[in-house]
């Protein structure tokens, strides 16, 4: 069973949990326009739209629910299952594309990938929170995939 280890405040959680959650809309649309839905046929088009736009509103509302939930010191989430480890990797992905995407598309990804130097005083708060939330998503996602694939880096 995978799990995250959480070393970070309460208070830090509660910050992801709420930038989770106002993000979680714009996470979904990035990753149907990230898709490369076919638009030659508007019935499919629209049924693959739909149906991807309520798996990331969901996996969004998972990895919202498991930051708000993680109990202990280190806090702790538990994941039931690969599918659920699976999900909740798509759910970071998402997270992290729509802030690249968002927030941070005048920051070439090599320096984004090194954000430890972006991040100084002069940053306003809410683009140090979401830099904060990218690194931090990254981590958990590498540790997901060692979890899963523990050769994956090799």
């Amino acid at each position: 069973m995978p799990e995250l280890r959480l070393s970070m405040t309460a208070e830090a959680r509660t910050v992801l949990t709420d930038l989770l959650r106002l993000i979680a809309p714009a996470a979904a649309r990035v990753s149907v326009n990230r898709a490369g839905i076919p638009d030659n046929d508007a019935e499919v088009a629209a049924f693959w739209t739909d149906t991807l736009t309520a798996q990331a509103a969901e996996e969004a509302r998972l990895l919202a629910t498991a930051f708000a939930n993680a109990k202990g010191d280190p806090a702790v989430i538990l994941l039931r299952n690969e599918a659920q480890a699976c999900a909740f990797l798509r759910a970071l992905s998402a997270v992290r594309m729509a802030l690249r995407d968002l927030v941070f598309a005048d920051i070439p990804d090599a320096e984004l990938e090194a954000a430890a130097e972006l991040d100084d005083e002069q940053m306003p708060t809410e683009k140090r929170h979401a830099l904060a939330c990218y690194t931090c998503f990254g981590l958990l996602q590498q540790s997901l995939v060692l979890q899963l694939d523990p050769e994956a880096f090799d």
